[in-house]
Protein backbone atom coordinates (compact mmCIF):
# COMPACT_ATOMS: atom_id res chain seq x y z
CA UNK A 1 0.00 0.00 0.00
CA UNK A 2 1.37 3.28 -0.59
CA UNK A 3 1.52 5.87 2.04
CA UNK A 4 -0.16 8.39 0.47
CA UNK A 5 -3.58 5.94 0.89
CA UNK A 6 -3.06 6.17 4.91
CA UNK A 7 -3.35 8.99 7.24
CA UNK A 8 -0.24 8.73 10.31
CA UNK A 9 -1.26 10.90 13.55
CA UNK A 10 0.88 11.28 16.64
CA UNK A 11 -1.07 11.50 20.25
CA UNK A 12 -0.70 13.06 23.37
CA UNK A 13 -1.41 9.12 24.84
CA UNK A 14 2.52 9.04 23.58
CA UNK A 15 1.62 6.54 20.61
CA UNK A 16 1.58 6.98 16.77
CA UNK A 17 -1.40 5.39 14.81
CA UNK A 18 -1.21 4.63 11.47
CA UNK A 19 -4.73 4.53 9.28
CA UNK A 20 -6.00 2.82 6.27
CA UNK A 21 -7.45 5.70 3.61
CA UNK A 22 -7.26 3.29 0.85
CA UNK A 23 -9.67 3.95 -2.43
CA UNK A 24 -13.47 3.55 -1.54
CA UNK A 25 -13.40 3.55 2.04
CA UNK A 26 -14.55 6.56 3.69
CA UNK A 27 -13.37 8.14 6.47
CA UNK A 28 -16.35 6.53 8.95
CA UNK A 29 -15.33 2.74 7.98
CA UNK A 30 -11.20 4.31 8.01
CA UNK A 31 -9.77 1.74 10.48
CA UNK A 32 -6.16 1.56 12.30
CA UNK A 33 -3.33 -0.95 11.13
CA UNK A 34 -1.04 -0.09 13.22
CA UNK A 35 -0.17 1.25 16.78
CA UNK A 36 3.87 2.80 17.30
CA UNK A 37 4.11 2.83 21.01
CA UNK A 38 7.60 3.88 22.42
CA UNK A 39 7.32 7.05 23.28
CA UNK A 40 6.95 8.30 26.97
CA UNK A 41 5.59 11.40 26.37
CA UNK A 42 3.28 13.48 23.58
CA UNK A 43 4.15 13.19 20.06
CA UNK A 44 4.30 16.94 18.82
CA UNK A 45 5.63 16.12 15.19
CA UNK A 46 6.22 13.76 12.13
CA UNK A 47 7.06 13.23 8.59
CA UNK A 48 5.81 10.15 6.37
CA UNK A 49 8.28 8.71 3.42
CA UNK A 50 10.74 6.15 1.90
CA UNK A 51 8.97 3.18 4.31
CA UNK A 52 9.10 4.55 7.37
CA UNK A 53 7.73 7.36 9.95
CA UNK A 54 10.07 9.79 11.64
CA UNK A 55 8.41 11.22 15.14
CA UNK A 56 9.46 14.31 18.11
CA UNK A 57 8.82 14.07 21.57
CA UNK A 58 8.04 15.88 24.11
CA UNK A 59 10.50 12.92 25.35
CA UNK A 60 13.23 15.16 24.00
CA UNK A 61 13.47 11.65 21.66
CA UNK A 62 12.64 11.23 17.65
CA UNK A 63 12.11 7.69 16.69
CA UNK A 64 12.07 6.11 13.67
CA UNK A 65 9.67 3.52 13.00
CA UNK A 66 9.00 1.03 10.23
CA UNK A 67 5.51 2.27 8.34
CA UNK A 68 4.08 -1.16 7.86
CA UNK A 69 4.86 -3.34 11.16
CA UNK A 70 5.40 -0.69 13.41
CA UNK A 71 8.45 -1.72 14.49
CA UNK A 72 10.57 0.96 15.96
CA UNK A 73 13.79 0.88 14.15
CA UNK A 74 15.76 3.55 15.97
CA UNK A 75 15.82 5.70 18.82
CA UNK A 76 17.83 9.56 18.44
CA UNK A 77 19.00 10.71 21.75
CA UNK A 78 20.70 14.38 21.99
CA UNK A 79 18.22 16.96 22.03
CA UNK A 80 17.89 18.66 25.84
CA UNK A 81 14.13 19.32 25.37
CA UNK A 82 10.91 18.71 23.57
CA UNK A 83 11.63 18.14 20.16
CA UNK A 84 8.58 20.28 18.43
CA UNK A 85 9.31 20.07 14.18
CA UNK A 86 11.03 17.19 12.01
CA UNK A 87 11.88 16.44 8.04
CA UNK A 88 13.88 13.83 6.32
CA UNK A 89 15.04 12.82 3.06
CA UNK A 90 17.15 9.63 2.33
CA UNK A 91 20.16 10.18 3.92
CA UNK A 92 19.41 13.31 6.99
CA UNK A 93 16.93 13.97 9.64
CA UNK A 94 17.01 17.06 10.72
CA UNK A 95 14.96 18.55 13.70
CA UNK A 96 13.90 21.33 15.57
CA UNK A 97 13.98 21.34 19.75
CA UNK A 98 13.07 23.59 22.81
CA UNK A 99 16.51 23.28 23.41
CA UNK A 100 16.92 26.11 21.03
CA UNK A 101 18.59 23.83 18.75
CA UNK A 102 18.86 22.06 15.85
CA UNK A 103 20.62 18.92 14.79
CA UNK A 104 21.27 16.82 11.88
CA UNK A 105 21.45 13.36 12.01
CA UNK A 106 22.21 10.24 9.90
CA UNK A 107 19.08 8.44 8.07
CA UNK A 108 20.84 5.27 7.85
CA UNK A 109 22.58 5.03 11.69
CA UNK A 110 21.17 7.71 13.74
CA UNK A 111 23.91 9.24 14.60
CA UNK A 112 24.36 13.19 14.87
CA UNK A 113 26.56 14.75 12.47
CA UNK A 114 26.06 18.39 13.33
CA UNK A 115 24.16 20.82 16.55
CA UNK A 116 23.55 24.66 15.19
CA UNK A 117 23.02 26.77 18.09
CA UNK A 118 21.88 30.46 17.21
CA UNK A 119 18.42 31.42 17.99
CA UNK A 120 17.47 32.16 21.43
CA UNK A 121 14.52 30.27 21.70
CA UNK A 122 12.43 27.49 20.94
CA UNK A 123 12.86 26.31 16.93
CA UNK A 124 9.42 25.66 15.81
CA UNK A 125 9.76 24.93 12.01
CA UNK A 126 12.13 23.73 10.00
CA UNK A 127 12.76 23.38 6.00
CA UNK A 128 15.44 21.86 4.04
CA UNK A 129 17.25 20.22 1.08
CA UNK A 130 20.44 19.94 0.02
CA UNK A 131 22.57 22.30 0.77
CA UNK A 132 20.16 24.81 3.09
CA UNK A 133 18.13 24.45 6.66
CA UNK A 134 15.49 27.24 6.88
CA UNK A 135 14.49 27.41 10.53
CA UNK A 136 11.97 29.25 12.36
CA UNK A 137 11.46 30.09 15.99
CA UNK A 138 9.53 31.52 19.17
CA UNK A 139 11.96 34.14 19.33
CA UNK A 140 10.15 35.41 15.83
CA UNK A 141 12.84 34.99 13.78
CA UNK A 142 13.73 33.05 10.51
CA UNK A 143 17.43 31.95 10.07
CA UNK A 144 19.21 30.12 7.02
CA UNK A 145 21.50 27.79 7.77
CA UNK A 146 24.61 26.48 5.12
CA UNK A 147 24.69 22.18 5.64
CA UNK A 148 28.62 21.98 4.45
CA UNK A 149 30.04 24.60 7.18
CA UNK A 150 26.95 24.06 9.63
CA UNK A 151 26.89 28.15 9.93
CA UNK A 152 23.72 30.53 10.03
CA UNK A 153 24.19 32.62 7.09
CA UNK A 154 20.72 35.01 7.30
CA UNK A 155 18.71 36.12 9.74
CA UNK A 156 15.68 37.45 8.98
CA UNK A 157 13.92 39.63 11.57
CA UNK A 158 11.87 42.74 12.41
CA UNK A 159 14.93 44.83 12.47
CA UNK A 160 16.69 43.72 9.71
CA UNK A 161 14.38 42.82 7.20
CA UNK A 162 10.21 43.78 8.76
CA UNK A 163 10.31 40.00 9.99
CA UNK A 164 7.80 38.75 11.73
CA UNK A 165 6.18 40.10 15.35
CA UNK A 166 5.19 36.93 16.55
CA UNK A 167 6.33 33.12 16.80
CA UNK A 168 7.03 31.54 13.34
CA UNK A 169 4.81 28.77 13.82
CA UNK A 170 5.19 27.44 9.64
CA UNK A 171 7.47 27.95 6.73
CA UNK A 172 8.30 26.67 3.41
CA UNK A 173 11.33 26.80 1.03
CA UNK A 174 11.64 25.99 -2.92
CA UNK A 175 15.06 27.15 -4.75
CA UNK A 176 14.40 30.88 -5.04
CA UNK A 177 11.70 31.71 -1.85
CA UNK A 178 10.55 31.51 1.64
CA UNK A 179 7.08 31.25 2.96
CA UNK A 180 6.85 31.94 6.71
CA UNK A 181 3.47 32.55 8.71
CA UNK A 182 3.49 33.43 12.24
CA UNK A 183 1.32 34.41 15.43
CA UNK A 184 1.13 38.03 14.21
CA UNK A 185 -1.56 37.16 11.97
CA UNK A 186 0.59 37.69 9.13
CA UNK A 187 2.28 35.33 5.68
CA UNK A 188 5.55 37.07 4.33
CA UNK A 189 7.47 35.81 1.34
CA UNK A 190 11.24 36.02 1.23
CA UNK A 191 13.72 35.97 -1.32
CA UNK A 192 15.90 33.12 -0.18
CA UNK A 193 19.29 34.54 -1.26
CA UNK A 194 19.46 37.92 -0.48
CA UNK A 195 16.68 37.58 2.12
CA UNK A 196 14.88 40.27 1.49
CA UNK A 197 11.31 40.61 2.40
CA UNK A 198 8.92 40.54 -1.28
CA UNK A 199 5.29 40.86 0.41
CA UNK A 200 3.74 40.54 3.51
CA UNK A 201 0.04 39.30 3.67
CA UNK A 202 -2.87 40.42 5.95
CA UNK A 203 -5.83 39.11 5.97
CA UNK A 204 -6.06 36.74 8.74
CA UNK A 205 -7.26 37.99 12.12
CA UNK A 206 -5.48 35.71 14.00
CA UNK A 207 -2.21 33.63 14.27
CA UNK A 208 -1.48 31.56 11.36
CA UNK A 209 -0.37 27.80 12.15
CA UNK A 210 -0.04 26.16 8.90
CA UNK A 211 0.80 26.73 5.16
CA UNK A 212 1.58 24.87 1.73
CA UNK A 213 2.63 26.49 -1.45
CA UNK A 214 3.65 25.78 -5.17
CA UNK A 215 4.26 28.33 -8.05
CA UNK A 216 1.01 29.83 -8.18
CA UNK A 217 -0.74 29.64 -4.99
CA UNK A 218 0.00 29.99 -1.00
CA UNK A 219 -2.93 28.06 1.37
CA UNK A 220 -2.68 28.90 4.77
CA UNK A 221 -4.63 28.02 7.96
CA UNK A 222 -5.43 29.75 11.30
CA UNK A 223 -6.47 30.21 14.37
CA UNK A 224 -9.51 32.57 12.82
CA UNK A 225 -10.84 29.53 11.80
CA UNK A 226 -10.44 30.04 8.25
CA UNK A 227 -8.29 28.63 5.29
CA UNK A 228 -7.49 30.85 3.23
CA UNK A 229 -6.00 30.54 -0.66
CA UNK A 230 -3.72 33.35 -1.57
CA UNK A 231 -2.61 34.23 -5.66
CA UNK A 232 1.59 34.48 -6.11
CA UNK A 233 0.80 36.25 -9.39
CA UNK A 234 -1.66 38.97 -7.53
CA UNK A 235 0.64 39.30 -4.44
CA UNK A 236 2.33 42.54 -5.64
Amino acid sequence: KQWYQRRVRGSSDCTIKVWDLAEGVGWSRSRCTVTMVGHSHTVRCLQVGLGVVVSGSYDHTLKKWNLDTGECLATLRGHLAAVLSVQFDCSKIVSGSCDNTIKVWSFNTGECLATLSGHNNAVTCIHFDHSRIVSGSLDTQIKVWDIKSERCIQTLDWASAEGHTGVVRCLQADTWRIVSAADDKTLKVWSLESGKRLVTLREHTDGVTCLQFNDLKIVSGSYDKTVKLWDFTKSS
